[in-house]
């Protein structure tokens, strides 16, 4: 009888522990917060030369490509790749022309400068779903319209403030704030420190948001709007280390949907 209690009560245990691990384990698990890297104009080249450091870190990134009927053969087979890698490609003008130049005639702009751009990136067979300001800049009115032709609009936020950059709300996508959101942008002249990085990281867990982020070319000149490899490599890393999941700006609500 002893025997019989013994093994009723370990049982027992065994279920409990195991019902408890299912529901704490999986909740210390499950992924919180995620990050968007994104990257501006046409630096395809110095884009896809940093192709093993983005695989290596399973970073999938949005490239906002300007002026796409300048590209060459070589470069568009080098964005297909991009592509392919699982990477976005988004439309960032034909002629980089600042938005808010045309807040009296947006249907000019749409005509000249966005509708051109999103013909000839479909042609390319890069059709996109998300545009990023040139310059940064926007006005509500605009973006009413420039979102009958994308599904997301990306603006810039600069760190006037001298701050850690998890004062800056609006570099946050949230469940409610994700079809335009704000960047953060990394370039060296931007001055955000791998510590500053990752405070801005850490409000994204705490808070579980998406912290968006932009950055120009990337080689090791240190120049203004470049980013370093070595800067980005050791941003992946804190990612990794604090289990952000690498989203493109296309993912967005897919990603807000199952949460």
């Amino acid at each position: 009888m002893r025997n019989k209690l013994s093994i009723s009560v370990f049982i027992r245990l065994i279920l409990t522990a195991t019902i408890l691990f299912v529901l704490f384990g999986c909740r210390q698990t499950k992924q919180q917060g995620a990050v968007v890297f994104s990257f501006d104009d046409q630096y395809i080249d110095e884009w896809y030369s940093q192709r093993d450091l983005f695989n290596r870190y399973n970073i999938k990134a949005t490239f906002f490509i300007n002026r796409p009927h300048l590209l060459s053969a070589a470069q568009i087979e080098k964005l297909k790749q991009l592509q392919a890698d699982g990477h976005e490609i988004g439309c960032h003008g034909l002629n980089h022309l600042n938005v808010v130049d045309y807040k009296d005639s947006v249907e000019v702009l749409v005509k000249k400068e966005i509708k051109p751009a999103i013909k000839i990136l479909t042609e390319m067979g890069f059709p996109p779903s998300s545009f990023a300001h040139p310059f940064g800049k926007s006005l509500p009115e605009i973006d009413d319209v420039l979102l009958q032709h994308f599904k997301y609009l990306r603006k810039a936020t600069y760190n006037i403030n001298d701050t850690t950059i998890d004062f800056y709300n609006e570099i946050y996508a949230t469940p409610n704030h994700y079809k335009v959101t704000n960047s953060m942008g990394i370039d060296t002249n931007y001055n955000i420190s791998e510590e500053n990085f990752e405070t801005g990281l850490l409000r994204a867990v705490d808070r579980n948001e998406v912290l968006i982020l932009h950055a120009h070319k990337t080689d090791s000149s240190l120049a203004n709007y470049t980013v370093s490899p070595a800067y980005l490599e050791s941003a992946f890393k804190l990612c990794r280390q604090h289990h952000l999941k690498s989203l493109r700006i296309s993912d967005l609500e897919n990603y807000f949907s199952g949460h």
